[in-house]
C-alpha cells in the first residue's frame, strides 16, 4: 500500500482497502463509535441482520465482491478534511465510498448506490400512472403501466415476494418488480405492480394466512388490470416472484380468469426442509461455519423443524410467523395446483452456484428444476432455469451473499425476453 504523508488520507486509504478487501477486523478497528453507528445506520433493512458494524463491513465486502469481482485498488482518492472520498476498482466496475476522518479514525461512512433503469427499459414506449388496488378493506397504492400504441395489450399483475412490501420490489438498490414491470411493458405489455398489505396494514396473528396477506389482494388486483381499458380481459397474467410465485398457481385457481401464471423463483415445496444443506450458505458464501454460526444454524433448523411438523399453536410465531401461516402453506401444494390449472405456467428457476465451493448449493439448484420438469403442467406451459442468475434475477460473482443487492444493478435481459415472448405467445395462443 502507498504511504500517505497526510493522515486524513492515510486513514482513509488504509479502511477503503481493508473494507474491499474483506479485512473487515481491521477495518473495524480503525472505526469511532460514530464511525460504528453511521455503518450500522448505512445497512439495509431486508439483506439480512448484522449483529454490530464489523458484521455490516463484512456484508459489505462479500456484497462488493458479488457485484464486481475482485478488489484490484484504490483508483483515486480526494480529501477535503475530515471528508475523504475514495474510488475502489474492482475487475468489473468501481463503487464510490464516502468517508469521514477524525483524528485518526473513521467517524462518517457511506456507499452511495442507486436504481438504474435496465438498459432493455425503452421509457418512451409506455406512460406510468398511480393507480389503487381496491382490496376489499384497504386501499393498496399502485402503478399501472400501459405500452404506447394499438391496444387492447395483453396485461400482467406482479406478485412481491416475501419480505418486499413495496411496489418496486425494493431490496437494497435492487428494485426487481420495477425491472420486470419497465421490461415487459417496453414489449407491449401492460403491467399492475402494487404495494403488499403489510406496507402500512396490520394483518391480525388470525388472519395472517397466505390467502389473507397474499392471494385475496392479487385478485383484486387481477380484476382491477382487467377493467383497464387498453387491456385485453381474457389475456391477463399473474407473475410472482419467491412468495408470490409460489401463490401465483393460487391465485389463478382461486380467480378462475387467469390467462396464465408465472413463477419466479418460487418454491414446489412450501415448507422448508430443516436439513436442506444450503442453509448453511446463508451464514457463509463457502459454507465454511464457526462454532457460533454452527449453533445459530441448528437453533434455525430446530423453527424448520416445528414448522415442517406443525409443533405449534395457530397464534404461536415461529419463525417470524405466526402459526396460522405456516398452518396455510402446509395446506397448499403449488406443484399440484398449477398441475390442474387450465391456463399454462412459466417457471424460471435461479442455477447461480460456485460448483466447486458450494457443491450443495448447485445441487438444490438442480434437484429444484428437476421438481418443476417432472410436474404435468399445462400445455403451452415453460420451464426454465438460468444458471447465471440468483434468487433477484441479478448476475454476480459467486460465492456471495444476499448483500450484493445493496448495489446497483438489474434483472437480466434474458429472463425479462423469455417472460414476454411466453406472455405473448400465451395471450395469442
Amino acid at each position: 500500500m502507498r504511504s500517505e504523508t497526510n493522515p486524513v488520507r492515510a486513514t482513509a486509504r488504509e479502511f477503503a482497502a481493508s473494507v474491499a478487501e474483506g479485512a473487515t477486523g481491521d477495518a473495524a478497528a480503525l472505526l469511532s463509535p460514530d464511525g460504528r453507528e453511521a455503518v450500522l445506520d448505512s445497512y439495509p433493512e431486508g439483506l439480512g441482520e448484522v449483529a454490530d458494524a464489523e458484521a455490516a463491513l463484512e456484508q459489505y465486502a462479500y456484497g462488493l465482491y458479488g457485484e464486481y469481482g475482485d478488489f484490484e485498488a484504490v483508483e483515486t482518492l480526494a480529501v477535503d478534511a475530515p471528508c475523504a472520498l475514495a474510488e475502489l476498482a474492482f475487475a468489473n466496475g468501481t463503487q464510490t465510498l464516502e468517508l469521514g476522518v477524525e483524528d485518526g479514525e473513521v467517524v462518517a461512512f457511506s456507499l452511495p448506490t442507486s436504481h438504474e433503469p435496465p438498459a432493455y427499459a425503452d421509457l418512451d414506449a409506455f406512460t406510468e400512472r398511480e393507480v389503487r388496488v381496491d382490496a376489499d378493506d384497504a386501499a393498496l397504492d399502485g402503478v399501472l403501466a400501459v405500452p404506447d400504441g394499438d391496444s387492447p395489450f395483453p396485461g400482467v399483475v406482479l406478485v412481491h415476494g416475501a419480505g418486499i412490501h413495496d411496489a418496486d420490489g425494493t431490496a437494497g438498490a435492487t428494485k426487481i418488480l420495477r425491472d420486470f414491470a419497465w421490461g415487459l411493458a417496453s414489449e407491449g405489455v401492460a403491467v399492475l405492480r402494487y404495494e403488499k398489505r403489510l406496507h402500512d396494514h396490520e394483518v391480525p396473528a388470525g388472519d395472517h394466512t397466505l390467502d389473507r396477506v397474499v392471494v385475496d389482494d392479487a385478485m383484486a388486483a387481477v380484476d382491477d388490470l382487467r377493467a383497464v381499458e387498453a387491456v385485453a380481459e381474457d389475456s391477463v397474467f399473474v407473475v410472482g416472484h419467491s412468495q408470490g410465485g409460489t401463490a401465483a398457481p393460487r391465485i389463478a385457481a382461486r380467480h378462475g380468469g387467469v390467462a396464465g401464471v408465472a413463477n419466479l423463483d418460487g418454491a414446489v415445496q412450501q415448507v422448508t426442509d430443516p436439513e436442506t444443506p444450503v442453509l448453511k450458505y446463508e451464514f457463509e458464501p463457502d459454507g465454511d461455519l464457526s462454532e457460533e454460526q454452527k449453533g445459530e444454524l441448528d437453533a434455525l433448523r430446530e423453527q424448520l423443524r416445528r414448522v415442517a411438523d406443525g409443533d405449534y399453536d395457530a397464534d404461536e410465531a415461529v419463525f417470524g410467523r405466526p402459526g396460522r401461516w405456516h398452518d396455510s402453506l402446509r395446506e397448499y401444494d403449488a406443484g399440484a395446483t398449477a398441475e390442474e390449472l387450465d391456463a399454462p405456467v412459466f417457471v424460471a428457476t435461479s442455477g447461480r452456484a460456485d460448483p466447486e465451493v458450494q457443491p450443495e448449493l448447485a445441487a438444490f439448484h438442480e434437484q429444484r428444476f428437476a421438481a418443476w420438469n417432472d410436474l404435468d403442467l399445462p400445455e403451452g406451459s415453460r420451464v426454465e432455469c438460468y444458471d447465471d442468475v440468483g434468487h433477484y434475477f441479478r448476475e454476480a460473482h459467486e460465492p456471495t451473499t444476499m448483500a450484493h443487492l445493496y448495489f446497483a444493478g438489474n434483472v437480466a435481459g434474458e429472463v425479462v425476453a423469455d417472460l414476454a415472448a411466453w406472455a405473448q405467445s400465451a395471450a395469442d395462443a
